[in-house]
């Protein structure tokens, strides 16, 4: 429990040190945790709990301070809170630079090991996310060292190849201005000289822009239609018809160079290119052995090449389609499911694995529209269900909300009021039965039980009083349970006391009150069959003495003087009036004498009654009686045990059967059943004993 502060103002009337240092650390928490969304802690939830931790663990302080510091500590809780997922995402965002710059590390390192099939715009797109990616990170971070060290000459070489690229197409730029400047010209037999010159040392620059080389190539073209031109009016049209179709070879040799991927594109250019061959004109026939076989020979590898691509795409297309036909069924299995949560990562992953599969050709639009169909209809009713849920929610709210507002009304109000109490409980009770309000609950919650917090904390210091008077009381009757001199008036304080506790209604000493009234029932009980012990051992005195003074009339002798003046006679009427009864038979008086022996017989049937019903209640067979059976002999047993220890209404039995009789009513009522003669009245005692002896 946390310590006790001392008073919050000083003799003065001023703070005291104690409390200004207890301030000082609550506000020095509600700064850390106002500052904690913008640190840059790692471990945010363990230092956001950390904080919890320390403030619980702070000493208490007065109400008017707790009450600010309080509502500031809660506010900046549930700020960091809501800033936990900004902090998260700018860890993840740091923590992805540094990835990516690994990545880029990856990257350079398999620039670097493709040697001269780098080109300078690869290099050049590195370097760009190189610097966005680093933007934000320590060198350490990012290990920039060892990339630029390796990047860094890459780079220079590439701007080297990029001036080697230049300055080649400036040469071919030459040599295009040369070709369309002979073409332009009338000599066309320079124009066929050179341009074959031209076409080696076009060869010979190696790899050019694609600018330059397009400039090149129309000059080119341009060339030879001017020269198949000048071949037709010479009769030369086949060397015109050759240099095309050799053009045409050219092209299919790059075609059969390109990548895999490109292989669509290289089809449908394969049969434009079959197309204009068609359209040309025969050859030489010295060449016509030469072009032939190169042209059928390219044709024939680049088609083989793009069938075996379309047969290796058809069979991943099926095996793709299969694959997604499977997900397409999982996702129609899951499209009915109202397990929203464990449902929705279960599409989420269907989704993830539709991705990774490649496209399944023509099915792949049928197949798409029916996986997305299915998590369409699963979202659609999982969006409706939450939105249902969302709205009863609300509603539960909006009368959590409403119950607030009146208890923070009755907050205002006198708490020492019982109807307003029993509101407070009743208030208490609507709040817990109105349901859950979801995400709200926990503010709802917080407010509703600050404001009762408020309504009870008036009614402490009476409760406090109430507290101290109830365990006077109780200790008075743990005093009266002690000393049980006088049973009837210790039971009447008793009753009294009950009725004050009643009054007081302190939960705290509820216990307390139970246990005292056991401790002195139980010994209430003792103290009243002791009584009664007494009374019956007082009697059976009596009893003998009158039946021995019964016999020494009967023998014909005289009574002694005051033989039948006996003490405590008067407690018992039956013996007195025997008593009075044998006097007079002593004197010669014959009517008493025969009343006297009436009154014997009566009391043999009273003391045959009660010893008869007293062995009933604990199992023994009386005589010429049959024998009563096992269970009602224990369920009377059980009633009588709960009789002795004063608990009446204890057994589930007496509800159900006729009232037991009282075993205590038995024994009084022995004790006044009369005189009978003297080897009658031994017997009764005797069996009376055996009897009453199995209860105690």
């Amino acid at each position: 429990m946390s310590e006790q502060i001392e008073n919050p103002r000083a003799a003065s009337g001023g703070m005291s040190d104690t409390l200004r240092e207890q301030l000082h650390q609550r506000e020095e928490v509600c700064c850390k945790l106002e500052a904690l969304p913008q640190s840059a802690t790692e471990d945010y939830p363990a230092r956001l709990e950390e904080l919890r931790t320390e403030w619980q663990n702070l000493p208490e302080i007065p109400p008017e301070y707790a009450e600010i510091l309080d509502k500031r500590f809660a506010a900046a809780v549930k700020n960091a809170e809501e800033g936990a997922a900004a902090v998260e995402q700018r860890r993840r965002e740091h923590l992805a630079k540094i990835n990516e710059s690994v990545e880029l590390h990856q990257k350079l390192d398999a620039l670097l090991a493709a040697g001269e099939l780098v080109t300078p715009a690869e290099v050049e797109a590195l370097g760009k996310k190189w610097e966005a990616c680093t933007a934000g990170l320590t060198s350490e971070e990012s290990a920039a060292e060892a990339f630029l060290a390796k990047f860094q000459p890459l780079k220079e070489r590439m701007e080297a190849e990029q001036a080697a690229e230049n300055a080649r197409s400036e040469a071919a730029a030459k040599l295009t201005d040369e070709l369309i400047a002979l073409t332009a010209g009338e000599d066309m037999d320079l124009l066929k000289e050179r341009k074959a010159a031209i076409d080696e040392a076009y060869k010979a620059l190696g790899k050019v822009a694609k600018h330059a080389a397009d400039q090149y190539n129309d000059a080119r073209h341009k060339a030879d239609a001017r020269l198949a031109q000048h071949y037709q009016t010479l009769d030369l049209a086949r060397w015109a018809s050759f240099t095309l179709k050799q053009d045409l070879c050219d092209e299919l040799d790059r075609l059969n160079k390109l990548p895999e991927n490109e292989l669509p594109k290289a089809a449908r250019r394969l049969q434009e290119l079959r197309e204009k061959w068609k359209q040309l004109g025969s050859v030489p026939k010295v060449k016509a052995e030469e072009i032939n076989p190169r042209y059928l020979e390219s044709t024939r590898k680049l088609q083989h090449r793009i069938d075996e691509y379309y047969a290796h795409l058809r069979q991943q297309h099926k095996q793709a389609a299969a694959a997604k036909q499977e997900l397409c069924e999982k996702a129609a299995a899951l499209a009915d499911s109202t397990e929203w949560n464990a449902t929705a990562a279960a599409f989420k992953e269907l989704q993830a694995a539709w991705k990774t599969i490649p496209g399944a050709g023509a099915q792949e639009k049928a197949l798409f529209t029916a996986f997305r169909a299915s998590a369409d209809k699963f979202f659609n009713a999982r969006s409706a269900w939450f939105d249902e849920r969302n709205a009863k929610f609300e509603a539960v709210a909006e009368v959590k909300r409403k119950l607030i507002a009146e208890a923070e009304q009755l907050a205002g109000e006198s708490g020492d009021s019982p109807a307003a109490v029993q509101r407070a409980k009743q208030l208490r009770s609507e709040f817990m039965s109105a349901g859950r309000a979801g995400r709200a609950e926990p503010q709802l919650s917080e407010q509703f039980n600050a404001a009762l917090d408020k309504f009870f904390s008036g009614r402490r210091e009476v409760f406090a009083g109430r507290e101290e008077q109830s365990k006077k009381l109780i200790a008075e009757i743990d005093a009266l349970a002690a000393n049980l001199t006088d049973a009837a008036a210790a039971d009447s304080r008793y009753r009294a006391i009950r009725r004050e506790l009643k009054e007081l209604g302190c939960r705290k000493t509820f216990q307390q009150e139970i246990k005292a009234g056991e401790k002195f029932e139980n010994a209430l009980a003792a103290a009243r069959s002791r009584v009664i012990a007494d009374k019956l051992t007082l009697a059976k005195s009596i009893a003998r003495s009158l039946a021995s003074a019964w016999e020494e009339v009967k023998a014909g002798t005289p009574l002694a003087e005051g033989r039948l003046a006996i003490d405590h006679l008067d407690r018992f009427p039956k013996l007195a009036a025997a008593a009075a009864l044998i006097g007079q038979a002593a004197a010669g008086d014959d009517k008493a004498k025969a009343k006297l022996l009436k009154s014997f017989e009566s009391a043999a049937a009273e003391h045959k009654r009660i010893i008869s019903e007293l062995e009933k209640l604990v199992g023994i067979e009386s005589p010429g009686e049959s024998k009563p059976a096992v269970d009602d002999a224990l369920a009377l047993a059980a009633e009588l045990t709960a009789a002795i220890a004063g608990n009446f209404a204890a057994s589930s039995a007496h509800e159900s059967r006729p009232k037991s009789i009282d075993p205590k009513q038995l024994l009084a009522e022995f004790a006044n059943a009369g005189l009978l003669e003297r080897d009658a009245l031994e017997a009764s005692f005797e069996r009376f004993d055996n009897a009453y002896g199995k209860i105690r």
